[in-house]
């Protein structure tokens, strides 16, 4: 029975002795040292990061791409420009054929009928927002009257307009003898000098509004390319030994289209 006491004392003594040691203070110098704690970076803010770092790196591209690509074309049109006054400093004839080349391409007009044909087959008819594919069905005495034009010549019409004339012909007043001046109708530029057969030196003008005015019967001194102000001579009418009169051959072409030149200009 003594041996069970002492047992049992002794069992509380080290419960008791235990109990004391877990509540004195913890002495953190004597504890061995861990590895540190790593925290995980957050996925989604990683993904936010790279993307807004990509957003970055893209607009840069873009900002380079660009300003160089401005660069290339301003250093490409100062060539060609450069290139283009070259050509008509020169006099050789490959020269002169790239001029009228270059001249006949700034002054043709585009032609819409076709891109009009397209959209009224593909929608049914062509919007009045868009004037431009009207411009066609334009009435071309209109657009003539619109320009002011002046008398070529002061005299009287020898010869009517007619479909197979295509123009009217002109008798100076006066002596026959003194050469006459002939004047541009408007402002314009020539385009084409020959000789005919029937007309003599005929001289073709480009104007605005795609008209362009064929005077014939011509001595002048005109070349292509030449610009001429409305009422500046064209030349001196020419005469022939075999003609009784001399007349100044006029007409108006229109697109494809001759105008009777009474109809769009007084020749009172």
């Amino acid at each position: 029975m003594d041996d069970k006491s002492a047992l049992k004392q002794r069992r509380e003594e080290r419960i008791q002795e235990l109990l004391d040691y877990n509540q004195l203070p913890l002495d953190t110098k004597k504890l061995p040292k861990g590895y540190p704690i790593v925290q995980e970076p957050d996925p989604e803010a990683m993904w936010k990061k790279e993307r807004g770092r990509l957003h970055e790196l893209n607009g840069d591209v873009k900002k380079n791409h660009f300003f160089s690509s401005f660069i290339w074309r301003l250093l490409l049109s100062g060539l060609l420009f450069g290139l283009i006054v070259g050509v008509y400093r020169f006099e050789q004839p490959w020269a002169v054929n790239v001029q009228q080349y270059i001249a006949q391409s700034l002054n043709r007009e585009m032609d819409f009928q076709a891109a009009e044909a397209w959209y009224v087959s593909h929608f049914g008819e062509v919007p009045t927002i868009i004037p431009i594919f009207k411009e066609s069905q334009n009435d071309p005495q209109k657009v003539i009257a619109s320009l002011s034009l002046i008398t070529p010549m002061k005299g009287n019409i020898t010869m009517p307009y007619s479909v197979a004339l295509k123009g009217i012909e002109i008798t100076p007043n006066g002596d026959s003898n003194v050469k006459q001046q002939v004047k541009s109708v408007a402002t314009g530029r020539v385009i084409e000098v020959l000789t005919d057969s029937e007309l003599g030196k005929t001289l073709k003008v480009q104007h605005a509004g795609g008209m362009v005015t064929i005077y014939g019967h011509l001595d002048t001194t005109l070349k292509i390319n030449d610009w001429i102000e409305a009422g500046d001579s064209l030349g001196l009418l020419s005469t022939t030994p075999t003609e009784q009169l001399p007349f100044l051959y006029f007409a108006i072409l229109q697109g494809q289209e001759y105008i009777d030149p009474t109809e769009v200009m007084s020749f009172d």
